[in-house]
């Protein structure tokens, strides 16, 4: 089946002519977390066909997006993973994430967190035009709900380097609660989300004890990383603490 064109000559419509069809972004944004086996990607696109899994896959490598590598024994294992080109896709990835972080509304059952994608997540709550030059650690243990547990994360923001590098490349999530932190952040997954969608201010998240700052001075310096903006605020779907999620 020959692939769809809007045969428009733009650089919007090319990007889309390879990247607007279903799914794709979404094997994009897996393959930023690092290099999987096809069986990963079909475990974590659990609604995508196999036949159409292995299509876009075809057609990313052809694009010079993704590429296949054998590991060494003892895996013996073929990955797929990003080439150069295609992580110049992530700040496009994070544009996204957080244009639709003012879409969410809490994990269900049914749509859960996925633990893996949580460095991607967390990331796209972080407003990178507030970002501190001398850097900061955050450790972040937040609770997100009776389905999903708690969630254990290092936010780590380098200082401004020489040369400089792009904003978003100087924020790192890591699993767990990594080094000595300069601030931890406890609390409720939920009120962050809502804090940085505009639908509380940070006296009530943090006044009511939904997020709890220590040492208590670090939060006038946490406070702009979440700090809600017209990209990320979205009126029509602010749910604020009406569902209590602490």
């Amino acid at each position: 089946m020959a692939r769809r064109s809007y045969e428009q000559f733009c650089p919007v419509s090319r990007a889309l002519d390879l990247l607007g069809e279903r799914w794709t972004l979404l094997i994009v944004r897996e393959l930023l977390t690092g290099p999987k086996r096809y069986t990963d990607l079909r475990e974590h696109l659990p609604g995508m066909w196999n036949n159409l899994l292995g299509q876009r896959l075809r057609e990313l490598e052809a694009a010079g997006i993704v590429h296949r590598r054998d590991l060494p024994p003892p895996a013996a294992r073929t990955v797929y993973e990003l080439t150069e080109r295609g992580r110049e896709l992530e700040p496009v990835v994070y544009e996204l994430a957080r244009w639709g972080v003012g879409l969410l509304d809490l994990p269900t059952p049914d749509q859960p967190l996925l633990p893996h994608l949580l460095p991607l997540g967390e990331r796209s709550l972080v407003a990178i035009e507030h970002l501190p030059d001398d850097g900061i650690v955050v450790h972040l243990d937040l609770h997100a709900g009776e389905h999903d547990g708690d969630l254990r994360s290092t936010l780590v923001v380098d200082p401004v380097a020489d040369p400089p590098v792009r904003a978003l490349g100087r924020v790192h999530v890591e699993p767990g609660l990594v080094g000595t932190p300069d601030a931890v952040v406890t609390g409720s997954l939920a009120w962050l989300l809502w804090f940085r969608q505009g639908a509380v201010s940070w006296q009530e998240a943090t006044g009511e004890g939904a997020l709890v700052v220590r040492p208590r001075r670090a939060g006038p310096r946490l406070r702009p990383l979440f700090t809600p903006d017209p990209v990320t605020a979205s009126p029509h779907r602010r749910l604020g603490p009406a569902r209590d999620a602490t």
